[in-house]
């Protein structure tokens, strides 16, 4: 089982088949069984895209990848390929793998840092030693934004201010990203120019709502369409201070011999758990494949909109606004946000796939029965906690906090609401 306390978790009926709807869609996003069945690999020749790349054609291979889940996606692409095959390669990411030709930087997110930014400089350091004969494989996962750090005339720590001041102020995803391309020197696009005129065959895990890869770490392969403009608008928004924008490449030259690929995203951890519900005797209903929204009015709407017998499935991202320092997590705010509207026979689980709700929990559940049972007894406000932005410790004391003990892809979120049959 990926969920790690299942069973502790599990102390009725209806929470059960709630968890075992959640952990269906944990097993949906194993990382290495993901990149095993999508590098379809056939006598040297790798097809992906509806394109086939024979390897003994190109002089030397590389991989580099970023993002959460990239070193693990290297280590299966190593072990696919042979490690002979791989000239060079490197990986930021949160966790280490034990690879042999691709070298593993450990970074920091969701903020940037100087780590990210050596670890970066490595592998742009390989980009501008490609050329015309050379075949680069790229792994993007979510948060290569953070971990992918080449900012324009920006130190690591007014990237970490532009940053926080986003994520604390609600901004979407979309936002922060569009904003983090225009003080960029390798995202929007700019790895593509710096791997010009290297072969690119690049596999993309999106964790953003809608899978528009030229959002999932803010698109370092993708021809960007967002303006120098438009990120000027959103920093006048937030009110940042002034921030000199840069233009992303344009010349569409760069983009000619790359080829990118969704392998997986928030949709297939939903059919997932839609098959496990109805396994489990419950209708399943879609609610969103690309959810977003502050997390407090999240969980109310999908408490309300549940109906007896249904499973109520989501998956995308929700927004916080910190209004003051706490400890929490949208995933925490979305569960605590519910409770008031959950009825007696329902249970809902928001949990973030990558195991890591801005803190070290994957997220949470909560029912209407025990756990508005337990709030009483505790003289907790599930919500004041959310309003107060504390809801790991309200949670904690409830002991209805999820782990996960795996590496998973990054998809971002997903939240499963379940109602019993009425009798």
């Amino acid at each position: 089982m990926i969920l790690k306390n299942i069973r502790q978790l599990a102390r009725t009926d209806l929470r059960e088949d709630a968890l075992l709807i959640a952990e269906a869609g944990y097993e949906s996003i194993d990382i290495a069984k993901i990149f095993r069945e999508k590098l379809d690999l056939e006598d040297g020749v790798l097809s992906a895209g509806g394109k086939r790349f024979r390897l003994d054609k190109y002089e030397r291979i590389f991989v580099v990848g970023v993002g959460k889940g990239s070193a693990l996606a290297a280590l299966t692409v190593e072990r696919t390929l042979g490690a002979a095959r791989i000239s060079d390669g490197a990986v930021i990411d949160i966790h280490r793998a034990k690879t042999k030709k691709i070298k593993c930087f450990k970074g920091t997110h969701p903020l940037p840092s100087d780590a990210n930014r050596v670890a970066t400089d490595h592998i742009i350091n390989i980009l501008e030693n490609l050329n015309e004969n050379d075949l680069l494989i790229t792994i993007i996962c979510g948060g290569g934004s953070a971990l992918f750090s080449r900012p324009a005339g920006l130190t690591s720590l007014e990237m970490q201010f532009i940053s926080s001041v986003l994520l604390r102020a609600g901004a979407t995803i979309q936002e922060i990203n569009t904003i983090r391309k225009h003080v960029s020197l390798i995202h929007g696009g700019g790895l593509a120019k710096y791997a010009y005129p290297a072969t690119v065959l690049s596999y993309i895990i999106s964790d953003v709502p809608g899978d528009d890869i030229s959002m999932v770490s803010s698109g370092p392969t993708v021809l960007d369409t967002t303006t120098k403009a438009s990120a000027e608008q959103i920093a006048k928004k937030y009110d940042l201070p002034h921030i000199e924008m840069i233009e992303t490449p344009k010349d569409e030259h760069y983009f000619m011999h790359i080829t990118n690929v969704l392998i997986a995203s928030g949709g297939q951890t939903v059919d997932a758990m839609a098959k496990k519900a109805r396994q489990l005797g419950y209708e399943p209903v879609v609610y969103s494949k690309s959810l977003s929204g502050l997390a407090k009015e999240v969980g109310p709407a999908m408490a309300h909109k549940v109906k007896p017998g249904q499973a109520l499935l989501a998956c995308g991202e929700t927004q916080v606004i910190v209004s003051r320092p706490g400890k929490g997590g949208r995933n925490q705010d979305v569960v605590l946000s519910a409770i008031p509207y959950l009825s007696p026979d329902s249970v809902i689980i928001s949990a973030a796939s990558d195991g890591k709700d801005n803190v070290d929990v994957a997220g949470g559940i909560a029912d209407g029965t025990w756990s508005v049972q337990q709030l009483a007894k505790k003289r907790l406000d599930p919500t004041i906690a959310v309003k107060e932005n504390v809801g790991f410790n309200t949670l904690h004391r409830l002991r209805d906090h999820l782990f996960i003990n795996k590496v998973t892809a990054n998809i971002s979120d997903f939240v499963v609401v379940v109602k019993g049959k009425q009798a």
